[in-house]
């Protein structure tokens, strides 16, 4: 218990000191379903690293004074500790672009379009409860929370207002930024079935950050807000082996997303 305690304020101490667009959650049953590592071979080691790709497409994301769907595409990667089979504290880095993000601004529309840029973040994993296999159906249910912060100050390509398009270069556009930030938690139930681990939750997040453009003089600004704050989250695993995984998840209400990741355990 004491152990748990721990790894609780551990996970608490990330959020706090971390403070995006809403990220992916992912699997609270990795822990656990990564018995070995790759090179470290040996299946009674309780901790390892973990690292994998991840993609996340985000169709649209409910912010206060957005006008349409806003689009943002995220590529990378994460890369963690496993310690004790039960917490992952993890980073996240990768490129990230934002497309149509057209918001209603001094009673116009003003729409901001982004590069890639670099994109940052920092989480962790904690399974709080796991029966053992056979006590509730065939399968092992477990129990965890994972809380994720994801950075992105974006490059701008083009401010569109009002239907005519400012490139980043040209006169009328003297500045322009995107930044964005949002922290998360969720709280998940996930049930191992031989090869396949379903799960589903609940996640709370906020957004903080602004975008602003100086056309023709005038100024433009945007402070991001989130419409919703509570949203919902379905996903699964499939166990490759005792070392690799394969998620795909969808992520719903406070905004329509889609991830793809895998997991390795070396």
């Amino acid at each position: 218990m004491r152990k748990i305690i721990a790894l609780a304020i551990c996970l608490g101490f990330i959020l706090s000191v971390s403070a995006a667009y809403a990220a992916p959650v992912g699997n609270i049953a990795t822990p656990s379903i990564l018995k070995k590592g790759l090179v470290m071979k040996d299946g009674q080691s309780n901790w390892g690293v973990i690292a994998g790709p991840e993609v996340d497409l985000n169709w649209d994301r409910n912010l206060k004074n957005q006008k349409d769907d806003t689009e943002y595409y995220f590529y990378g990667g994460k890369i963690g500790l496993l310690l004790m089979d039960r917490f992952i504290p993890y980073s996240i880095l990768g490129a990230a672009k934002g497309k149509k993000q057209t918001f209603q601004v001094n009673s116009r529309k003003v729409q901001w379009e982004t590069d890639y840029d670099f994109v940052w973040g920092a989480g962790g994993t904690l399974m709080i409860y796991g029966t053992e296999p056979g006590q509730i159906g065939e399968g092992i249910l477990n129990v965890g929370l994972d809380g994720r912060y994801r950075q992105s100050h974006l490059s701008i390509d083009a401010v569109v207002l009002d239907g005519d398009a400012h490139k980043s270069g040209d006169a009328s556009l003297t500045s322009s930024k995107f930044e964005l930030e949002e922290w998360q938690i969720a709280l998940e139930v996930a049930y191992q079935y031989k090869q396949i681990v379903p799960y589903v939750g609940v996640k709370y997040g906020d957004a903080t950050g602004e975008a602003v453009a100086t056309i023709d003089g005038a100024k433009f600004k945007n402070d991001f807000e989130n419409e919703d704050n509570v949203g919902i989250f379905v996903g699964g695993d499939i166990i490759i082996n005792d070392s690799i995984t394969a998620n795909i998840e969808g992520r719903f209400i406070d905004e329509t997303a889609l991830s793809l990741a895998g997991t390795v355990r070396f």
